[in-house]
Order: C-alpha cells, then structure tokens, then sequence
C-alpha cells in the first residue's frame, strides 16, 4: 500500500521529487486522477480560490495526463477504470467528514483500498484526514470541531495506523498552538502528525516516511 497524506499538496520541488520516487515514474510522465468532491460542501460565503491555486500546483508539476473522477456521476466501475488507470489518485481537500460519507455511501472504499495497493493514493487536508484512522481523543472533537465523537456518522477509513493535522501553524490556524494539540490529543491512542503546507507523512509498504522535514507528533 502507499498513502500521502499531505496539507497542501504540490507546494514544493521537494513534494514533487518525493511523489514521484513513491510513484516510481518522473513527474513530467505521471498520469493522475483528482477527486474533489468535498470542495463542494465548504459555504458559499467562503472563497474557493485555495482550489484554484491547489490545482494550478497539480499541473505545474505534473506533466501527464490529468483527469478529474465524478464519484456521484460516474458507475464504479468507470471509477476503477479512472483510478486504476492513473499513477496517482489525488483527493482534495475541501469541508470536513463529507469524504467519509461520501465514499461510504457510494461503496467506493474498496476501490480506494485498490488504488492505494496497486498505484498511489495522495490526499490533502480533509483529502487526506479520511484515509486516517479515526482520531478517538473526545477533548480534540470538542475544542477543535465543538463536536463530540458519536456526532459523526461515518468513520476516517484506517488505511493507516495514525492521521494527520493539515495547515499546522499556518497564519490563519494561529490558535490551533502546539500546546493546543498537546493538551487536546494527550489521550488519543496512535500518533497524530501535524504537517505544515510543504509537508506530507508518507506510508508505503507499512513504513512510515517524512516529506518536507519531521513533523510534530501528538497523541501516544
């Protein structure tokens, strides 16, 4: 299996580098599939100009062919077909939970699962969140999310054994401190790795790797 989990995804050389060692193919030859679904769901009033930017990176580094996967529109299997027929399955971020729901309801994580084993799968943000495992720590829903746990309906996927925090210490993430998430995640059972926007955790093959330098580590 090969997952990244990215926060921004192609925001570096560096990122593209990596990807592509993972891939085993230059960028300049991958092919990839997008999925953006979860864009869809963030409020009118919010401005969707972080997607335009994300997927202007996508093809300034990526010279293959890019396709986009209508996970609603399309049968499964012409998304197998999509996925099995890129190098790189790429999930974008966008609102919370709807990717969850999303791939349940449309009986599609198998074929992710699939992709994740037989090419690669790179998510961003919530993109990324969704192939976690569920984050437990109760305090965490509540002070981030003003949430609880059983509040959500549909399970991260727990195609690895930890999950991430996008957009660490980013300007607009100012109160969401290292102690913050000290204190939030200090009972949450796996590590949770916060990674800024030019970094990914990466897990290929059941090992853990770092893209863009170490993250911060939470959780046990």
């Amino acid at each position: 299996m090969k997952i990244i989990m990215a926060s921004q995804g192609f925001t570096t050389d560096e990122m593209e580098q990596e990807v592509a060692k993972i891939v085993g193919k230059p960028a300049s030859e991958m092919d990839i599939a997008i999925i953006n679904e979860s864009m869809f769901e963030i409020d009118s009033g919010r401005s969707k100009r972080w997607c335009i930017r994300e997927l202007s990176n996508i093809e300034k580094h990526i010279g293959g062919r890019i396709d986009f996967v209508n996970v609603r529109a399309h049968s499964k299997d012409e998304i197998r077909k999509r996925l099995l027929n890129a190098d790189l399955t790429y999930i974008v971020g966008g609102k919370q939970h709807v990717y969850a729901q999303l791939f349940h309801e449309t009986n599609l994580v198998d074929l992710l699962k699939e992709a994740a084993e037989n090419r690669v799968l790179m998510g961003t943000s919530a993109g990324s969140i969704v192939l976690g495992k569920q984050i437990e720590s109760e305090n965490f829903w509540k002070q981030k999310y003003q949430m609880s746990l059983q509040e959500i309906g549909y399970p991260d996927l727990g195609f690895v054994p930890f999950n991430i925090i996008p957009h660490y210490l980013r300007e607009d993430h100012k109160e969401w401190t290292k102690e913050f998430f000290n204190a939030v995640l200090a009972d949450n059972p796996f590590p949770v790795y916060a990674v800024t926007d030019a970094q990914a955790v990466t897990y290929v093959d059941g090992k853990i790797g770092f893209i863009g330098g170490e993250p911060d580590v939470f959780g046990k």
